[in-house]
């Protein structure tokens, strides 16, 4: 089963540093022809066996073993890459610091430089240093990349692999920001490594990183002890997949796999390849790439919104608890100063000097914060006031961020609906029912009229499954499967049964009826085709014999759009399961719009063909309850 995941969409500095040390096996080939496919450059070398550099423009760098061919005629930056740098030697290939950029040094002294970061760039170098040509113009205060210009390397970032504590501890000192934060902007460490350094370090990564002191040590050691095993041959690479599939690809795992299990490789650009064939192989028809960036970047600046709304709201309230208990607070932080605070013990949670983790009680709940021992009461609370602050004028900020990206995807006047590519047309067998993948990753199918009940009843209902019906006239037939759509064994939850006691109930009639209803379900052994003496079953219904077991449903349903390997879906289903698998969904129940123009309004936001939305959406008028398209 796969669902909609947060992929990695381009190469960190580790895995630029991981990708060009085993770059090295072919310096000294021979570089053959090089093509272009829009935004793509392959380079084939010659040394042994065949190698082909691969270049996805400003997010992707590896050796493979495959390309591509384009029939079309070169374009001028592919035509120019051949006139100078075919049958040359490739001289050398080096990361240049620890930064997302790569210089490519060929027997004719020219270079290509590869910018892996923002909108990335391909530019070729002559014996002088000046651009023949990049694949395209661009323009900074600093440095324009313009044919005849002296090529200026990007400002430097930090490298962690030269810093010396003293610098490292000069960073945290000086910065305004969370510890990870610092790490990731200010260290020049990716986000995935800075978490698992802070794990390691066992330091909170949002601790704001003026207040480590001491622990900053911790930090570095933690920190250098990642960047050693970075350094060290062989590497471990590895590929982490989820239930939705490839999510990362890694010089080496991490501590932390978050429920993904890893796919081991020889070599990082061989784990590299196969990500990005997975992941980010082109098509032809593939549109509206930018706009979906921007949707990318609107939901995780909202999702941002929630996070420092929840973090304001935190520090208020730790603020006003140390105000409610003022006396309490003050007596604990003067005794555990002194060394003398047993009456105050059940008070104190954790003690790491100068942080002091308490309980306190506040609005009938307890109440676990952190306090610094240095300051008195009144101090603490004027802290959390002020990190109160803090977070409302990030609020703000982010506020002012999504009206910009609003404006740009006003702007954005590609078309929205994805052309069906074989990425988007690959029919799965279940899709000639309704389905869809419960909260705990069943799959469970529908009747969409008499033939389908009749089918899906004597094909699909197996031992171990659960058959579900509505308690109305007419409903579908529903099997709720003993397995998830790849047909890997796990068991129905009582969950997994109101949920598709739910789907069955608002497929049904019930849908413009009422406005909540009841369904049951019942083992595969209590179904039968076989009527009693004199009575008939018509084609599609079913004789249930023994104990039925009752749910009580909502009328209601959401449609939303999931990933199914690799291949966007759209899926109607109980509201709890469809908001966990989709990445953009909507909540709908009964009401007065006509459901062919909600159709077309959906297509729209969710990028789809309007018929894809029409086929799951209930038998009558709709309106829409709650959407985060």
């Amino acid at each position: 089963m796969s669902i909609f995941v947060c992929v990695k969409e381009r190469m960190d500095s580790f895995d630029i540093y991981a990708v060009v040390r085993e770059m090295q096996e072919i310096v000294e080939g021979w570089v053959g022809k090089i093509y272009q496919n829009g935004d793509e450059i392959s380079i084939k070398v010659k040394k042994g066996e065949n190698r082909i550099i691969f270049i996805k423009n400003g997010r992707w760098l590896f050796l493979t073993g495959s390309r591509e061919d384009s029939s079309a005629h070169p374009p001028t930056f592919a035509m120019t890459l051949r006139k100078h740098l075919n049958n040359k030697k490739i001289r050398s290939i080096r990361q240049m610091g620890f930064d997302r950029v790569v210089e490519i040094e060929f027997s004719n002294s020219f270079k290509l430089i590869i910018e892996l970061f923002s909108d990335g760039n391909i530019i070729l170098v002559d014996e002088k240093g000046k651009i023949v040509i990049p694949m395209k113009f661009q323009s900074w205060s600093h440095r324009e990349i313009r044919p005849g210009e002296d090529y200026v390397s990007p400002p430097k970032r930090t490298n962690p692999m030269d810093i010396s504590y003293g610098e490292f501890q000069d960073i945290l000192k000086q910065s305004d920001k969370d510890l990870i934060r610092t790490m990731v902007m200010d260290v020049n460490i990716p986000g995935i490594w800075g978490e698992e350094i802070c794990s390691m370090a066992g330091i909170d990564k949002n601790t704001p990183s003026k207040e480590i002191g001491e622990n900053g040590e911790k930090i570095y050691n933690s920190m250098k002890e990642i960047l050693l095993r970075l350094s060290m041959r062989p590497l471990e690479p590895v590929i982490l997949e989820s239930n939705s599939g490839y999510e990362d690809v890694l010089p080496f795992p991490p501590a932390r796999l978050n429920g993904c299990k890893i796919i081991k490789y020889d070599t990082f650009n061989k784990a590299v390849d196969d990500f990005f064939l997975k992941n980010f192989r082109r098509e032809e028809g593939r549109s509206n790439s930018e706009k979906e960036r921007l949707l990318r970047q609107l939901k995780q600046q909202q999702e941002a919104i929630k996070k420092f709304e929840e973090e304001a709201e935190r520090k208020k309230e730790e603020g006003d608890a140390i105000y409610a208990n003022y006396s309490l607070c003050e007596r604990i932080l003067r005794n555990v100063a002194e060394g003398n605070y047993e009456e105050e013990k059940k008070y104190v949670k954790r003690y790491s000097y100068p942080e002091l983790i308490v309980e306190i009680p506040y609005n009938g709940r307890n109440m676990e914060l952190k306090m610094d021992i240095r300051k008195n009461a009144a101090q603490n609370a004027g802290d959390k006031y002020n990190e109160n602050k803090k977070a409302r004028e990030k609020i703000e900020g982010a506020k002012k961020a999504i009206e910009t990206t609003l404006n740009k995807l006003d702007r954005c006047k590609e078309k929205t609906v994805e052309r069906k590519t074989k990425k988007s047309a690959k029919k799965f067998w279940f899709e000639d029912y309704r389905w869809f993948i419960s909260s705990d990753g069943n799959l469970i199918l529908g009747g969409k009229d008499a033939s389908s009940n009749e089918k899906i009843v004597k094909k699909y209902l197996k031992p171990g499954d659960r058959y579900v019906h509505a308690d109305i006239h007419g409903a579908p037939s529903c099997i709720v499967k003993a397995s998830d759509i790849e047909g890997k064994g796990m068991e129905i939850s009582e969950r997994t049964l109101e949920e598709a006691c739910q789907f069955a109930l608002s497929y049904s009639k019930a849908w413009n009826l009422f406005g909540s209803g009841s369904a049951f379900w019942v083992k595969p052994e209590q179904v039968s085709k076989t009527p009693e003496s004199g009575e008939y079953i018509p084609k599609g219904a079913f004789v249930i014999r023994g104990k039925r077991n009752y749910v009580k449903c909502e009328v209601k349903l959401a449609i939303g759009k999931v990933n199914i390997q690799g291949y966007k879906k759209i899926m109607g289903g109980a509201p709890s399961a469809v908001k966990k698998w989709a990445e953009n969904w909507a909540v709908i129940r009964h009401g007065e719009k006509d459901k062919n123009k909600i159709a077309k309004e959906m297509a729209k936001k969710f990028g789809m063909e309007i018929n894809e939305i029409q086929r799951v959406l209930p038998p009558g008028n709709i309106e829409i309850e709650e959407e985060n398209l």
